[in-house]
């Protein structure tokens, strides 16, 4: 019979907690959430259950998609579903606040100020907690927007939370939010995305991300989704201190340093 992957009590095998999350989150403590997206459906795909969960308990939700999208269809059209799909993920609560900057899709990285634009936005909306795509993501949008909102943050230095959600690859989390009670408001929600469903079954995929980030939560849990905490100290750094970060949390995990380094 295999070692069970949930330890009845996290004492009685403490290395397993110690390298990945054993206990969710319901949601976040913060009343003021900024989620920043590259394209219109990245906020769905990335943490849709947790603003989902946010409204919920009646927190303020601001959503910034910062590229038009229109490498990947219609920008008009992916505007509008971005904004359908809020609507659903709120269902009877307020919906979130929708900002669409229109910049050009897959130029994000040759944007210039994109910094010191994010900076502005994060000084004058003052949220508790800022959301961007991760620094392991694939796509160069994703990448630049973290970059650019690590840049932000640390500039704007206020004293908030920074957790990075997971797109198009998986990152190696320090926080899981439990969205088994949000999870079918967040199918919904992807299914508003009928321009980019028909070109790949990105509601598929990333719902089976999901499923599989239960996977050390016990039998209760059926989806949650994977974030990656920035500290407030990694912030002060800058981006070289949270690479570093990455880094120590790498070799915590493998117990050496990795091969290919």
């Amino acid at each position: 019979m295999a070692t069970p992957c949930m330890p009845t009590n996290a004492a009685d095998w403490p290395e397993e907690p110690a390298l990945y999350p054993y206990h969710a989150l319901q949601a976040l403590p913060a009343q003021r959430l900024l989620v920043l997206a590259p394209h219109p459906d990245d906020e769905v795909l990335g943490c849709g259950g947790l603003v989902a969960a946010m409204l919920a308990q009646g927190a303020t939700v601001q959503v910034v998609i910062v590229s038009d999208g229109a490498l990947g269809g219609d920008a008009a059209v992916r505007e509008r579903e971005s904004m359908v799909a809020a609507q659903v993920l709120a269902a009877t609560s307020a919906p979130p606040e929708m900002v669409f900057w229109h910049l050009p899709d897959r130029g994000l990285a040759s944007s210039v100020d994109l910094d010191l634009r994010l900076q502005r936005l994060i000084d004058s909306s003052a949220p508790d907690c800022v959301l961007l795509p991760s620094p392991f993501e694939i796509h160069p949008d994703h990448r630049a927007l973290c970059m650019a909102g690590l840049l932000a943050m640390q500039a704007s230095g206020a004293g908030r939370d920074l957790l990075c959600y997971e797109v198009g690859q998986p990152l190696i989390p320090d926080v899981l939010v439990d969205i088994t009670a949000q999870v079918e408001r967040k199918k919904a929600a992807l299914r508003c995305f009928g321009s980019q469903l028909a070109v790949q079954a990105y509601d598929e995929q990333v719902l089976g991300l999901n499923r599989y980030r239960a996977y050390t939560l016990g039998p209760t849990v059926t989806h949650a989704e994977a974030f990656l905490r920035v500290s407030r100290q990694e912030l002060k750094g800058g981006v070289q201190s949270l690479l570093d970060a990455v880094d120590r949390r790498l070799r915590v995990r493998f117990g050496f340093d990795p091969v290919w380094r």
